[in-house]
């Protein structure tokens, strides 16, 4: 009785792994009549190898074989509806024995060969662990008679009657891979032939492997750092931001953080009160939090700004205090001029030569680099240099103090700063503090309409703290005109004279080398649009299409490298030609904005909107599958831009993703696919326009700065500026909307 229970088992598992049950009566049908004319005269003649079948089965496949044999339109049906389905991987066996053979001569020895696989195969099923070494097996087996690649692989193999045990027939194959010195897909292909051949001859029990999980160790995984914040007030409040040590060590390599930043931890100290209630404590960091946000809202007021009577007053101090060797003058004047306290000063002087003398006048050098500053070799002479660092003059008074300056003396204590501006504040009744000194410069270019890039570039800020600079392609002499500006701005206050060296226009850029020269840019386009002028398939000829109409649309409007990038077509106002981005996310807020496109775009639009109806047509009975996504893009139901995939030896369509972007190009665009972004934005600035309509346009306003938010002074109308210049900028490099494939 238990040994017939067993054999039952038996053929329960072989039956259910070559038919599944998920399939219909007349598919499993089909496939077991296969199976018996295939395997049925094999079983003779390997019955000594072929252990684990029972009499009843060899009987049952006896018996079918007997019956009328299936022809070719029957099998056939039966694999495609595997196909559709996408079921080639889950049943595998009823996909080896029912795919065509096309590319297959001598019909009868391939026969034998797949009756072999799919019995070595079934026997390693009943021993169980050989899950792998099967899947691969038949998928071979089942490639080698219609994949072109696997074809010549047939032409290797014996005929397997011809040896008396698979023992003898896994040896041959085992010799012919060793054959090959380097891994190909003969010796690959072969290989998973000998491993079920072999492994089923000798009842070799599978290996089960458990994956290793390796915990990674850190030296301190939850190690909270205090960084410092500059005072927003002089209220006397000492704020500090709770930052958690990053898991990564790459988190520097991209231009921005594309994921959502969770919300920022503060600790707000008050040094001067001892004591207080907890009622106190948290009306107090209620009122800092209150304060925060309508700071980011609106700039701050004028009141809380030093006026030209204290900038007077404390230049002429701090002039007379380096005349008597007073240090701590020294570093207020540097303070004010590049807009940073001691401390940080102090830093950057042990990374490296902060202050030195260039030419004999006394000068400041910053660092700057971006991930773009980095490019391949290959494009050394296609992309401009930058330059990694540049200096910004001091006023020739601080000659003797950086001379005298080392970076082993420390900076001087909040404290120190604030006991030394009283003396001045008594005496003429001035307002000054360190946090108002450190904000002037600011405060002052942000009063005369600078770009916040500058800003921060003469702040010597990092490009995550503003990722406009990530962006942006500048000349080192815009930077090098407002900080001259500035500073014969503040010394004209106190009637001094700070003689900066004259400045001489050079050929010294910065930040993003992203930025085309005129012929790079026109032939980059050509480039993409010259698979379209040849005739091929309807297949290839839509993903170039596609890769063409997402080089036009992110170009004009700065989108940035996501997964489905310009969303649905909903998102598309044809009559006003605006459309609405969102291409970021932002826990504090939704990160969109609206613009207009220029005219070659919104043309664009149309020839592909014209495209995917024609290609719907053609595919309505050829492929459904095509012509209900083509149907979505244009309702709006799915997203717009998608391409063809291989999946399966099908053509299937899928939503268009850095990845796949990477993979259509190639070395059609050899370098960042966000390029667009960095050569829009230098361009842009190129043009004169408002900085903060170009940060609107681009997305890089931050929380309470939106281009359209209740607090701005911008409008629609402004937009329609910059897709003028976008559109002279087509027209400049005679880039234009092409027409798509079609019916005719």
């Amino acid at each position: 009785m238990t040994e017939y229970k067993f054999r039952s088992y038996r053929r329960r598992l072989i039956t259910q792994a070559i038919a599944p049950k998920e399939l219909t009566k007349w598919h499993r049908q089909i496939i077991f009549s296969r199976l018996a004319q295939l395997c049925s005269p094999l079983l003779e003649h390997f019955e000594n190898d072929l252990v684990w079948f029972t009499d009843s089965l060899e009987q049952r496949l006896k018996n079918t074989a007997q019956q009328q044999p299936k022809d070719g339109v029957e099998l056939q049906l039966a694999y495609r509806h595997l196909r559709k389905k996408e079921r080639l991987t889950y049943a595998s066996y009823a996909a080896a024995l029912c795919a065509p053979w096309p590319r297959i001569d001598d019909h009868e020895r391939y026969a034998q060969w797949l009756g072999v696989i799919v019995l070595c195969c079934c026997q390693l099923h009943i021993q169980g662990q050989y899950d792998s070494a099967i899947s691969s097996a038949l998928r071979e087996i089942r490639l080698i008679a219609n994949d072109a690649k696997h074809a010549n692989i047939f032409k290797l193999l014996p005929t397997p009657t011809s040896f008396h045990s698979l023992a003898e027939l896994g040896e041959q194959l085992e010799v012919l891979r060793l054959r090959y010195a380097e891994p190909n897909i003969e010796s690959t292909g072969i290989g998973y032939l000998s491993v079920a051949v072999r492994s089923a001859a000798h009842l070799k029990q599978g290996i089960t492997r458990n994956r290793k999980i390796k915990t990674p160790k850190f030296e301190a995984p939850e190690l909270l750092t205090l960084i410092s914040l500059e005072p927003v007030d002089d209220s006397g409040l000492e704020v500090d931001l709770l930052q958690i040590t990053p898991e990564t060590t790459d988190i520097q390599a991209t231009d921005e953080r594309m994921k959502p930043e969770p919300g920022k931890a503060m600790r707000v100290h008050d040094p001067q009160q001892r004591q207080q209630t907890q009622t106190m404590i948290a009306l107090q960091g209620q009122r800092f939090a209150e304060l925060l946000a309508s700071r980011q809202q609106s700039l701050p007021p004028s009141f809380e700004q030093l006026t030209e009577w204290d900038i007077h007053h404390l230049i002429l101090y701090c002039l007379e205090k380096l005349k008597q060797k007073d240090k701590l003058a020294g570093w207020i004047i540097l303070a004010l001029v590049t807009g940073r306290d001691p401390a940080w000063l102090h830093a950057r002087a042990k990374q490296w030569k902060l202050l030195q003398l260039a030419k004999g006048y006394p000068c400041v050098q910053m660092q700057h680099s971006v991930p773009a500053s980095q490019q391949a070799e290959m494009l050394k002479e296609v992309l401009p240099e930058v330059s990694g660092h540049f200096y910004q003059a001091l006023p020739i008074q601080l000659y003797d103090w950086v001379v005298q300056f080392s970076s082993s003396t420390k900076p001087p204590t909040k404290s120190e700063c604030r006991a030394w501006l009283k003396d001045i504040d008594k005496q003429h009744s001035t307002r000054l503090t360190l946090g108002r000194i450190v904000r002037f410069m600011e405060h002052w270019c942000l009063n005369h309409g600078v770009d916040r890039v500058i800003i921060a570039l003469m702040r010597g800020e990092h490009y995550q703290s503003r990722p406009a600079l990530s962006y942006s392609h500048l000349h080192q002499d815009e930077l090098v005109l407002c900080h001259y500006r500035y500073v014969n701005a503040i010394f004209i206050m106190a009637g001094q004279d700070p003689e900066l060296p004259t400045s001489r226009k050079t050929e010294v850029y910065l930040g993003s080398r992203l930025h085309l020269s005129r012929s790079v840019l026109g032939n980059s386009f050509d480039i993409l649009a010259s698979p379209l002028k040849q005739k091929r398939d309807v297949w290839t000829v839509h993903n170039d299409y596609t890769g063409y109409v997402w080089a036009i649309l992110a170009f004009a409007t700065g989108h940035r490298d996501v997964t489905a990038p310009l969303g649905k077509i909903t998102d598309y106002n044809p009559y006003q030609h605006t459309w609405w981005i969102s291409d970021k996310e932002r826990r504090h807020g939704l990160a969109a904005r609206t613009l207009i496109i220029p005219p070659t775009a919104a043309k664009q639009v149309e020839h592909y909107l014209e495209h995917l109806r024609q290609l719907q047509i053609h595919c309505r009975f050829l492929d459904p599958d095509l012509a209900v996504r083509c149907q979505q893009a244009l309702d709006g139901s799915g997203n717009l831009l998608f391409i063809l995939t291989d999946k399966q030896d099908k053509k299937v369509p899928a939503d268009l993703t850095p990845s796949l972007l990477a993979d259509l190009l190639q070395t059609r665009l050899p370098w960042s696919r966000n390029w667009a972004r960095h050569h829009l934005r230098s361009e842009l600035v190129k043009y004169s326009v408002n900085p903060e309509l170009i940060d609107g346009w681009m997305g890089h306003e931050e929380i309470g700065e939106e281009a359209l938010g209740r607090h701005s002074f911008l409008s629609m109308a402004d937009c329609r500026e910059v897709a003028d210049i976008i559109e002279s900028i087509f027209v400049t490099h005679k880039i234009k909307a092409i027409i798509g494939w079609t019916t005719h």
